[in-house]
């Protein structure tokens, strides 16, 4: 092991060729490094900031959120020589007043990009001491993110910032590489030579799922109402080409600024679009989710959403409601067909670790609980924030869930979004998408949270004739289009490519 700073435990690291190569890289240039989730991103900006400080000052270490503050902060303390008053959290939670000596006395200062930027007068005579900024998820330097505006501030330090995906955008690559002013490129996937032995394997299923009869009738009629919405809405002469709800959503600024110009006609095609994304979003629910969380949305979507009065009370959604509601009483295949499939797959893979991630919360509470009653070691793993819902989980009780889970107390976690991104979830031997995601990102973190320690299983599920089949392979060009413009990159910004592809 190289002895890279006096500041540094490295008996605790274990050294890899292609981490040494870019924590040296980093040191030398602003840099934005692009690696799959499990292969120490962390331990890279770790080693580099440890020489960055060495003869003095200080370094600052960002995250998207609280939980991710202190998980890196608690890393950093485990791998840094330094006294627990020299790596500081910290979060609005702690005064304002009480930050400033924080920073003075401080050499690694982990936060949240809102706070630092929100206290940038408190670092006006500590810029020069800084010598470092590290951006954790770095895909989110773009737009008005507090990220940008840190980067500007601090735009004289060593940044180095770190993504298992940056995107599958061009304009949004090129803008996050402007925003941090990054000059080189570090970049790996699971084909490099020089991280190919880390990497356990994944072997990825797409599993195809038939709707069955009672659901395929629900959605039938779901999409001959949002037809009817449609053609209303095209009789105000608007074109509506791809019907999809991000379009519909896209039309309210058109229709909002032409009401403006004095078109007040238009205010009708403006309910209309509203009705139109409800039933969209019911639509997607019967397609996707099954009749379980479908109706459970339905329910919320009946106390929860005034907007959506002249929808629920629709005499076609009250025939609909009682066929769902009907239907849910009968046996799991017959109407929510991927948890019955979930529950197969589980059994047998021999109730291995295993992760099942759902993009809607009324899904992931309905999978945990049909996976309890079968017998699993199930819990939950949801954000903080409370819904309509249901209660959200505090920072307490997601680390204690995945400790759980470590542990093998728990055998499945049935995960939102808030399990895909940054915080420490221990690998699992099995991950199962409830649904396809179109986001690349997304789909790059899902999968990383298995192959670490062996080779790895994942499951998609997609219902046949439904969005989940354009979501399927809509990541899939993403991810394919994101290596080729990281590849092109090189053009403009020096970079390692090794086999990206």
């Amino acid at each position: 092991m190289p002895k890279y700073s006096e500041l540094l435990r490295d008996d605790l690291i274990e050294f890899r060729e292609y981490q040494d190569n870019i924590a040296l890289k980093a040191v030398e240039k602003n840099t934005l490094i692009v690696i799959p989730t499990a292969l120490g991103k962390t331990i890279i900006a770790i080693i580099a900031l440890a020489i960055l400080i060495q003869d003095g000052g200080k370094c600052i270490f960002l995250a998207p959120t609280r939980p991710l503050v202190h998980q890196h902060a608690a890393s950093i303390r485990k791998f840094l020589k330094l006294s627990e008053e020299e790596i500081v959290e910290v979060t609005g939670e702690i005064k304002k007043s009480l930050r400033r000596e924080l920073y003075q006395t401080a050499r690694v200062i982990v936060s949240t990009p809102q706070v630092i930027n929100n206290d940038s007068s408190l670092f006006f005579d500590l810029k020069n001491e800084v010598k470092a900024v590290i951006f954790d998820e770095a895909h989110r330097a773009i737009g008005n993110y507090s990220y940008v505006e840190v980067a500007d501030y601090f735009g004289d330090s060593r940044i180095i910032a770190t993504t298992a995906s940056p995107g599958g955008d061009r304009a949004k690559i090129d803008q996050i590489i402007k925003n941090l002013k990054i000059a080189e490129l570090e970049i790996r996937d699971e084909n490099s030579p020089d991280v190919i032995s880390y990497i356990k394997g994944i072997d990825i299923e797409q599993v195809k799922i038939q709707t069955p009869p009672g659901p395929t009738e629900i959605i039938e009629e779901l999409r001959e109402m949002l037809g009817e919405m449609i053609k209303k809405l095209e009789s105000f002469s608007l074109k509506i080409q791809g019907h999809s709800r991000k379009e519909l959503i896209s039309l309210g600024d058109y229709l909002f600024s032409q009401i403006k110009r004095g078109n007040k006609y238009l205010f009708s095609a403006v309910r209309i679009r509203t009705y139109a994304i409800l039933i969209d979003y019911l639509l997607e629910f019967a397609e996707t989710q099954g009749v379980l969380p479908f109706y459970a949305y339905l329910q919320d979507m009946k106390t929860g959403n005034s907007k959506a009065k002249k929808v629920v009370t629709d005499s076609r959604i009250l025939s609909i409601e009682k066929k769902a509601e009907k239907l849910s009483t009968q046996p799991l295949n017959l109407h929510t067909p991927k948890i019955s499939k979930i529950i197969e797959i589980l059994k047998e893979r021999g109730f291995e670790k295993a992760i099942v991630f759902c993009h809607y919360r009324i899904t992931a509470n309905i999978v945990s609980e049909m996976l309890r009653k079968e017998g699993f070691a199930c819990e939950k793993f949801i954000g903080q924030s409370s819904r309509k819902e249901g209660k959200g989980m505090s920072q307490k009780e997601q680390t204690s869930t995945l400790q759980l889970f470590r542990d093998g107390t728990i055998k499945v976690l049935v995960a939102t979004q808030v399990g895909e991104e940054g915080l420490d979830v221990p690998a699992a031997d099995t991950v199962i998408f409830y649904e396809p995601v179109p986001s690349e990102v997304r789909s790059i973190q899902r999968r990383g949270r298995t192959g670490r320690f062996g080779k790895g299983k994942v499951y998609v599920l997609t219902m046949e004739k439904s969005r989940d089949l354009s979501y399927y392979y809509s990541a899939g060009r993403k991810e394919k289009k994101m290596k080729n413009i990281l590849r092109d990159g090189k053009k403009n910004v020096q970079t390692t490519f090794d086999t990206f592809r």
